[in-house]
């Protein structure tokens, strides 16, 4: 295993663009750590600059105690699998699993013996024999994924491995992935992982921590509970939960001795937690957020709610999402288990969760609500 550390990482093209702004992340030995964001955000190009695919045009990167700037990508101690697989399409399972390791000159019965670990943890050693046109894409990542742990590289790095698949394939892939990684260091021999994705559910459900990435610069970096429920800015906020944070344009205001946020016409009252932390940005210009679970509906919103039209709902079985126009302003609410009558177009009323509110500055898009 190794510790990958990046510090103020640049790329420059020969065009001039500039993909990635002195992005520092220090990985540690054995984390899972996975890079999300946007088409475009460069989160591929950090991967392959780690890979040894992209040169690093300025700052360190650095696996284990090597500086591996000008290293070779065979000598990084890193195995790659990729978004397409990349199996020789002539030869067998077995024989994709072997490849690297013949090249490499490995004994013959240490490359059968490695073969065959890897094929009995990835449950393929039944398909040992077959070529990849005889496999489906699951069966085909997993050898991949096969592939890349018979080298037992310090680094493994995942391109969207998953997202090629149908959607019952990618929850059981990203299981055995996130098993296999539990599976490593339980056996002793744990492995840094290195996961790109703009699925923010694979984010969430597999990463140690999570790097947000927008434009080619780091905006958040936490585990993915802290990244839900502590976003650091309005983009990450916006990015990670699904249906998004809900966000209306307001100002904190002092109202009768009160602080709170004055929005869609109306005076919505702050915790007392969130008045102390607050108290310095009267009259600022601010986004108030709200997750889809802490927009309330129903009796309890009668006296101290304001009324939305409902234009569409979202049966998901177990929970259902309302979506409403309020005052113009797009909002969403998430019912659990619901058992309701709600029609399209008809008229209700919302109230606000505020103690789990999160405030956003409208210029820079800084959660200023947070307690540090």
């Amino acid at each position: 295993m190794a510790r990958v550390k990046l510090q103020d990482i640049n790329k420059v093209y020969e065009n001039g663009f500039h993909a990635v702004h002195d992005v520092s992340l220090d990985i540690e030995d054995g984390e899972f750590m996975v890079l999300v964001g946007p088409s475009g955000c460069a989160k591929s190009t950090l991967l392959r600059m780690i890979a040894g695919l992209e040169s690093v045009t300025s700052g360190d990167l650095i696996i284990g105690d090597t500086r591996c700037n000008d290293v070779q990508p065979k000598d990084r101690g890193i195995a790659m699998v990729f978004q397409n697989y990349a199996l020789y399409p002539h030869m067998t399972a077995r024989q994709n699993l072997a490849f690297g390791l013949e090249t490499a000159r490995k004994p013959k019965a240490e490359i059968e013996k490695r073969v065959n670990e890897a094929a009995e943890l990835l449950e393929i050693t039944e398909l040992l024999d077959r070529k990849p046109g005889q496999m489906s894409g699951g069966q085909c990542q997993r050898v991949a994924l096969g592939r890349a742990m018979v080298r037992k590289p310090e680094v493994f790095l995942f391109d969207e491995p998953l997202s090629n698949l149908d959607a019952k394939l990618r929850v059981s892939m990203r299981m055995r992935i996130s098993r296999l990684h539990q599976q490593l260091k339980d056996s002793g021999r744990p492995a840094t992982m290195i996961y790109v994705t703009h699925d923010q559910v694979e984010a969430m459900t597999m990463g140690d921590r999570v790097c947000i990435l927008k434009k080619g610069a780091i905006m958040q970096v936490d585990t993915p509970m802290n990244v839900y429920h502590r976003p650091k800015n309005k983009f990450v906020a916006e990015f990670i939960g699904s249906p998004s944070m809900n966000m209306l344009p307001g100002k904190l205001v002092n109202h009768e001795g009160q602080l709170g946020v004055q929005s869609v016409g109306q005076f919505f009252p702050l915790s007392e937690e969130k008045q102390a932390l607050l108290s310095a940005h009267t009259d600022k210009d601010v986004f108030l957020g709200l997750r889809p679970e802490h927009v309330l509906i129903g009796d309890s919103c009668q006296k101290q709610g304001i009324r939305a039209h409902i234009t569409g709902i979202e049966e998901m079985g177990a929970e259902s999402f309302v979506h409403f126009d309020l005052q113009g302003h797009a909002l969403i609410c998430k019912l659990i288990s619901p058992e309701h009558s709600l029609k399209h177009a008809s008229e209700q009323s919302l109230c606000f969760r505020m103690d789990k509110c999160h405030i956003f500055d409208s210029e820079t898009g800084e959660n200023i609500s947070l307690a540090q």
